[in-house]
């Protein structure tokens, strides 16, 4: 019996060191496998890291308008050797001429004579009071006036008769309110012979018309305006050439006006234009095409051309309509040098660092900075996977 239980022991003994070195083996297993699986992650984030991290930088050079002209001969075998640099055309002339009349707006005031009409009183019962010309009258504020005509009065007899204040200024100008003006000669009949204020006294301060050359120079603009357009309108009636009004070219060759600046007292003056117009036709493409290779001739080393601005190229008609001045505005760039842009230079550095890299060296106006994924803060170790690119 006891034989029995000591080898059932000895079973349950051996059966649970089994189980335990099974359960031991399974735990290795798992943690093993764990283990493998964290470095697998670690490695799987490694490759992404490397293999999708970007970084792109687009640098912005520093940018200016730069503009040329040009004379171009007008030749009508413009292709011989003899012409040199020439475009097809032909011109047209008209004489026309222009008068236009101004007035002239009070610039300053002056004192002058205040002027009046006055009613002259005789109330003495048995004397004839004669008054010359310029007899002098005063009021009690002490304001004088004179009559302009003679006046003989009889006893009791009134007339009116017109008249000015002897000193010039706004004190002259009197109304009905100055009062009674005694003959100044004759104090002891101020109660009997005595003038006083009909008509009221003007034109004690008067403008001062005076032609300025500010005003002189805008009159004979618009009258040069005017004269351009007579002409258009002159060489367009012709039929002879399809007039481009902005390419009209004019020489006044005469102006006469019935005034000069500095003239004083003018109401109005007159300023009379002549000259001749000239309107000419060309090929404008060629032209274009001129002034730009001559643009691109004046550009220096150290620029690069961006563009052409071709709303700003026009052709002016020259004095004589013999050639034509062309023009046009280019946007250039200026030259950024490939060793300013290796990319070992950036390598491990964070946006600020790039961008303080970049706008360090000359010509460089700004820098655009972008890393890709959103986890990627540094520039990538490996030089494929750097964009470094100029904007145009």
């Amino acid at each position: 019996m006891a034989m029995d239980i000591v080898k059932q022991t000895k079973k349950k003994v051996e059966a649970s060191k089994k189980k335990l070195i099974k359960t031991i083996e399974l735990k290795s297993y798992r943690k093993l496998a764990i283990n493998f699986l964290i470095l697998t992650v670690n490695l799987i984030i490694i490759i992404l890291y490397f293999s999708l991290s970007q970084a792109k930088v687009v640098v912005v050079p520093a940018k200016e308008e730069f503009s040329h002209s040009t004379s171009i001969a007008i030749s009508e075998n413009p292709e011989s050797g003899e012409a040199g640099l020439a475009i097809e055309g032909s011109t047209t002339k008209a004489e026309v001429s222009h008068t236009q009349t101004f007035t002239i707006d009070p610039t300053t005031s002056e004192n002058a004579n205040a002027e009046g009409v006055v009613t002259i009183s005789n109330k003495t019962a048995d004397r004839s009071q004669t008054f010359v010309a310029n007899t002098r009258f005063q009021n009690e504020a002490g304001v004088e006036i004179k009559i302009k005509k003679q006046v003989q009065l009889t006893p009791g007899a009134t007339a009116q008769v017109e008249a000015y204040a002897s000193n010039p200024g706004k004190a002259g100008e009197l109304g009905k309110e100055s009062g009674r003006f005694q003959v100044v000669k004759l104090p002891y009949l101020q109660d009997k012979i005595y003038a006083e204020v009909s008509t009221p006294f003007t034109g004690g301060i008067v403008p001062v018309r005076s032609l300025t050359d500010a005003a002189f120079a805008k009159a004979k603009t618009e009258v040069e305006t005017v004269l351009r357009e007579k002409g258009w309108n002159l060489l367009s009636q012709t039929n002879e050439v399809d007039v481009d009004k902005d390419a009209l070219a004019m020489e006044v060759t005469n102006v006469s006006s019935t005034a000069n600046p500095g003239d004083k007292n003018v109401a109005s003056f007159s300023i009379t234009s002549k000259g001749t117009v000239s309107a000419f036709t060309y090929d404008k493409a060629r032209a274009k095409e001129i002034i730009k290779q001559e643009l691109i001739k004046q550009i220096s080393p150290d620029k690069t051309l961006i563009s052409f601005d071709d709303n700003s190229f026009s052709a002016t008609l020259n004095e004589g309509g013999t050639s034509v001045t062309a023009k046009i505005t280019a946007l250039l760039a200026t030259k950024i040098p490939a060793v300013a842009l290796n990319q070992e230079d950036i390598i491990g550095m964070n946006q600020e660092e790039v961008r303080v890299h970049f706008t360090k060296i000359t010509g460089i106006r700004d820098v655009q900075i972008k890393f890709w994924p959103f986890w990627v803060r540094s520039v990538p170790n490996l030089k494929d996977h750097i964009d470094i690119e100029i904007k145009r």
